[in-house]
């Protein structure tokens, strides 16, 4: 069951409205099973009792909140792996990520493919390349051969000149956004070919997650967090805000990176991206 994780006050205008589909479909559930709720797509304190009373009833922690376990056991299918299951707040029909999801699967085999090179589900990898640009929509010009990251910075460099890079583009490199000032592949490699940007993002990816794991004794899903962090803000400043006590997203874009980009690939794992 393709489904987002579901709380109290879910679906209300003042919360979370995309979700109100998702709600629906929750209390239709429950309704089935026997709760006498109305089925407004809103998750209001009946909801979340009769959602307390089912998992209490199925022998699953009772705390209100629609994971997939209690997805799984109102459908009646098999309980997910909690190990290498990721999950999502975004609507299971958020139009954005599925305008993405049309894109990305054209490179399923390649993400793939890369993924499991450096030991990542591909949904990860699927995260990324939303976060970063929308798998392409986000850029300018739209699609794989686009930039993205026009804010100045310090110049001379040893690479530039000027405020921007001298071919007008951004700093952000195609669909991984593979950074200008940082990666040789962005200033000389492929990174308009898709497959070939793909590569080179797990590759990156990869390298910093094993770097972290030199240098912690992370693991798990604390370790791929701080792998994802180190993408968006280099190892470096991962492992500093580590050492000061700090999250890893602290040095991140809007200090959420890792959180949504796991976030996002929840998304894509539900919609088929293992």
């Amino acid at each position: 069951m393709v489904r987002p994780m579901l709380r109290l006050f879910d679906g209300a205008d003042g919360t979370s409205p995309a979700l109100r589909d998702d709600v629906r479909a929750l209390q239709t559930l429950l309704v089935a099973d026997g709760a006498r709720l109305e089925v407004d797509g809103i998750f209001g304190s009946d909801t979340q009792n009769a959602v307390k009373r089912f998992q209490d009833e199925h022998g699953l922690v009772d705390d209100g909140v629609v994971g997939p376990l209690t997805w799984a056991a109102l459908g009646g299918t098999a309980p997910p792996d909690a190990a290498t299951t990721l999950l999502t707040t975004y609507p299971s029909r958020e139009a954005g990520l599925l305008a993405q999801l049309e894109l990305a699967n054209g490179l399923a085999v390649v993400v793939r493919e890369e993924a499991a090179g450096i030991a990542v589900t591909a949904a990860v990898v699927a995260g990324i390349a939303s976060r970063e640009s929308g798998w392409g929509i986000a850029l300018k010009p739209a699609g794989a051969a686009g930039t993205g990251d026009f804010a100045p910075r310090r110049f001379p460099t040893q690479f530039r000149t000027g405020p921007l890079p001298p071919d007008g583009g951004g700093f952000g490199r195609g669909l991984m956004q593979i950074d200008y000032d940082a990666q040789q592949f962005a200033r000389s490699g492929n990174w308009k070919d898709p497959a070939s940007n793909v590569r080179e993002g797990c590759s990156i990816l990869g390298s910093y997650r094993d770097l972290v794991q030199r240098k912690t004794s992370l693991a798990g899903t604390a370790l791929l967090q701080a792998a994802v962090a180190s993408y968006n803000c280099g190892p470096a400043n991962v492992l500093r805000a580590l050492q000061d006590g700090r999250d890893v997203d602290f040095y991140t874009a809007g200090r959420d990176y890792s959180h949504d980009v796991l976030d996002r690939a929840g998304w894509f794992q539900q919609h088929g991206w293992t």
